[in-house]
């Protein structure tokens, strides 16, 4: 999702308008879709919480679990994401930055409820963290070995 529309593209660039979020939450639920998963991906990069208000109004629309992300940067956000109606909240760069928050919100919301997204490049064989911002241009590589991250997140 990029300023209220949901987008395509690769590696987040040229990115192209396909529709509102809610209407194609609904769409992909008609087709079979056991989960929506709902990425803002330029709320980091624009330094903006999550569009709340279109996380409730695709929340009512849907009997399937809806996963959001993006913009969220601490346990409060999280929390605002669940009460707009969110059944999971994936965290991303906060949980690089701060592994710490995502056992805390484990601990406040249940880990059911939290999903640690990764951003992953291969470079020289290996696969490393990439910190995406919305903006493939202001891409940054941790230089964290992707398994090792995702067995610390674990």
């Amino acid at each position: 999702m990029k300023d209220g529309n949901v987008v395509k593209g690769i590696k987040f660039l040229n990115l192209q308008g396909v529709g509102s979020p809610p209407d194609m939450a609904s769409n992909y639920e008609a087709q079979g879709a056991d989960e929506i998963v709902f990425l803002d991906i330029s709320a980091s990069h624009e330094g903006r919480k999550t569009l709340l208000d279109v996380v409730e109004r695709t929340a009512n629309q849907l009997f399937v679990p809806l996963t959001v992300g993006g913009g969220v940067r601490d346990r409060d956000d999280m929390r605002a994401a669940l009460n707009a109606g969110a059944d999971k909240v994936s965290i991303n760069t906060v949980a690089v930055q701060h592994p710490e928050i995502i056992t805390q919100c484990a601990d406040d919301f249940g880990s059911q409820c939290v999903v640690v997204g990764v951003d992953s490049l291969s470079s020289g064989g290996d696969y490393f963290v990439q910190q995406f911002s919305g903006d493939a241009a202001r891409t940054r590589d941790t230089r964290r070995r992707t398994l090792d991250w995702v067995r610390e997140a674990q």
